[in-house]
């Protein structure tokens, strides 16, 4: 039979265990900023993997054009931005 001191102890570290993991589970939540990083990453990953994914399901031709054109990518924004403006403007002219 095991000695109560002894049983006693191990009560008190298992309980400081599982208090340890609330609190850290807690400050976790209590975190927004942090979390909203972690997620934020998580989207990344999962949006590259993605678009990687589409573009290797391209012809040739076109995913060496997508390749061509991640390495520029302000050039792209630029064009994205342009898109964004004219379509801004027909749609002020239109309305």
């Amino acid at each position: 039979m095991s000695d109560p001191k002894d049983q006693l102890q191990r009560d008190v570290e298992q309980t400081r265990r599982e208090l340890g993991e609330t609190v850290e589970a807690l400050a976790h939540k209590v975190d927004v900023p942090g979390r909203v990083k972690e997620q934020a990453h998580e989207t990344v990953v999962r949006m590259t993997a993605a678009t990687n994914q589409a573009v290797d399901a391209l012809p040739e031709p076109v995913a060496a054009q997508i390749e061509k054109a991640r390495r520029h990518p302000a050039a792209i924004a630029a064009v994205l931005i342009t898109v964004l403006l004219v379509i801004w403007k027909l749609s002020r002219r239109n309305g």
